[in-house]
Parts: structure tokens; C-alpha cells; sequence
């Protein structure tokens, strides 16, 4: 008799697993945005009998297109800037590589500002100022490395590049040892918001302009007064689209099976996830994707 409960409790756990969508998603830091968007979907569809996500954390958006691209690694699903992947385009037609090849974006979500910040008494007042000045752009696991990469390569302004993570950047900015620096998030980034009295001077960020096109594949958007402790006006700037990706070629038939399970989820709770997650949320359209800028996973 036991035996039969015994068995009769493993088929159902099995049947479970068999009917539900396990998703692994790369997102990145654990205080970063990346994380909370994939944190959302995780709590919000957990709620759903037929979708299961896991949150995966991870240095980063170029960290994470590396994983989905190596046929070696099981990642199959990740968050990723959109400016990353026309990098990796351009970089695999410059390679004769084909790491972009398989690679789908299946929706859009939210943009993601570009900060530049200095210090409050800094004398940098535009991008143009940052001519032979020392920059920090992030490190090689993060988006911001690449934006950064593309803006001094279109603008022709040339700092100098210091590749560290922001919390040295932060620290280095503070004792003089970078003159500025690059991050890329949804703002208010929590990173950010930081108490105006932790720098002796203050901190700003400085007003993005396009010329020699640097932005003409960025979205015009604005930093605003209030969107943290120590901003006291709107800043314009860019961003960048942050995207869902899959990797096809990786894919199972149950795999398919269970994207479009979340898929469905996503649609189906978006108004949830708009009131109850990431402020991000509300500006999200998943539909507002041209598939002729990058293919669509169907």
C-alpha cells in the first residue's frame, strides 16, 4: 500500500514538472534593475500553475550574452541591452563569426538611461569636456563598457577609458582619481540614490547631447528632478532598450513550449506587473519592437 502512495506521489510531481514551464533567465547584479525586471516576473507568475522562472544572477548584460551565445553553456534565456547586441552584430561581420546568429529577442521591455556623473564643483559641463580627461566605463561584463565603447567611438571625444565597476568608480570619482563616469540603468537606479552627504562635494550628471550622431540609434529620454536624493533639475540624455533574448538554436521542443507559456504570462499579468514591480514597468510596450531591427522569436 505504501508503495503505491510511494509511486502514485512520484507520478504526480512528475506529471508537475512535465506541464510546467521551468525558464532560467541571466539577469545581472542584485541591485541592479536587470535583476528586479526577472525578481517581478519570477513572483508574479509564480502565481501561475504553468510557469515556473528562475532568477539567475550575473555580472552583467555582456556576461550574459556570452553564456546565451556559447554552445557550450545551457543558458538559453537573458536580459540584455539592445546597443550589445548590434555591437555583436558588427563585431561578428568584422570576425567573419556567427555569435549573433541564433540569437532572437522575444520582447522588448523597458529603456535604460545613460548617467553620466562627475562631481557637483566639477568644471565638466558636456560630453565634449571629457577630451583626455579619465573616464570609468564600467567593466567588460557590462553593458556600460560597450555603450561607452560606442559613444568615444562615434563622438570622437577621447578620453581615457578606466575600465572599473561602480562601486570603485564611485570611490575613485570621490578621491580624484577618474574625472567621471559612465553607468547604464533604469533611473532611479538604487545605486545611485545614494545620501547627498556621502561626497563632500555633491555629485551631478552631466546633459547628453547628440552630435557627430553618436545617439542615432539611442532613444532621447530625461533624467528627472527628484529621481534622486541630491537631483535637483531635469537632465536630457539617451538610452538603450533593454531586451529579452533567447537563443534558438539551443532550444527543445518543450523549451518552445514553455516560452510561449511566458510569453502568455507576461501579457496576461502586465498590468499586475506595472502596479506592483519595477517602476520600469509602466513604460513598458511589448509589442514596440521592429523586427527589422533585430528578428523576433516566433
Amino acid at each position: 500500500m505504501k508503495t503505491n502512495i510511494l509511486f502514485l506521489i512520484m507520478a504526480l510531481i512528475l506529471s508537475t514538472l512535465q506541464t510546467s514551464a521551468q525558464l532560467s533567465i541571466l539577469s545581472g547584479p542584485n541591485q541592479g534593475s536587470y535583476y528586479k525586471f526577472v525578481s517581478d516576473i519570477e513572483k508574479i507568475l509564480s502565481t501561475d500553475s504553468t510557469t515556473l522562472v528562475v532568477n539567475v544572477e550575473t555580472d552583467g548584460a555582456a556576461l550574459n550574452f556570452g553564456r546565451l551565445a556559447d554552445p557550450n553553456t545551457p543558458d538559453k534565456l537573458a536580459l540584455t541591452q539592445s546597443d550589445y547586441l548590434y555591437h555583436m552584430q558588427g563585431m561578428d561581420m568584422l570576425n567573419n563569426t556567427e555569435k549573433t546568429k541564433n540569437i532572437k529577442v522575444i520582447l522588448p521591455l523597458a529603456n535604460e538611461e545613460i548617467h553620466l556623473v562627475t562631481m557637483k564643483d566639477s568644471k565638466l559641463a558636456q560630453l565634449q569636456d571629457l577630451d583626455k580627461k579619465m573616464v570609468g566605463i564600467g567593466t567588460q561584463y557590462q553593458g556600460t563598457y560597450y555603450t561607452s565603447a560606442i559613444i568615444k567611438n562615434k563622438s570622437k571625444v577621447l578620453w581615457n577609458s578606466r575600465n572599473i565597476s561602480f562601486e570603485d568608480a564611485l570611490s575613485q570619482l570621490n578621491t580624484n582619481r577618474v574625472d567621471a563616469f559612465f553607468i547604464v540603468g533604469s533611473a532611479p537606479m538604487k545605486k545611485l540614490d545614494i545620501d547627498p552627504r556621502a561626497f563632500a562635494g555633491g555629485i551631478k550628471i552631466l546633459p547628453l547631447e547628440d552630435f557627430n550622431d553618436w545617439a542615432k540609434y539611442y532613444d532621447k529620454d530625461t533624467i528627472r528632478a527628484g529621481d534622486y536624493k541630491w537631483l535637483e533639475e531635469n537632465i536630457p540624455t539617451f538610452s538603450v532598450r533593454t531586451v529579452l533574448i533567447v537563443n534558438e538554436a539551443k532550444l527543445t521542443e518543450q523549451d518552445k513550449k514553455d516560452i510561449a507559456l511566458l510569453v502568455e504570462g507576461l501579457k496576461t499579468n502586465l498590468e499586475k506587473l506595472k502596479a506592483e514591480g519595477h517602476h520600469k514597468w509602466k513604460e513598458v510596450n511589448l509589442m514596440n519592437w521592429d523586427s527589422n531591427d533585430w528578428p523576433v522569436y516566433k
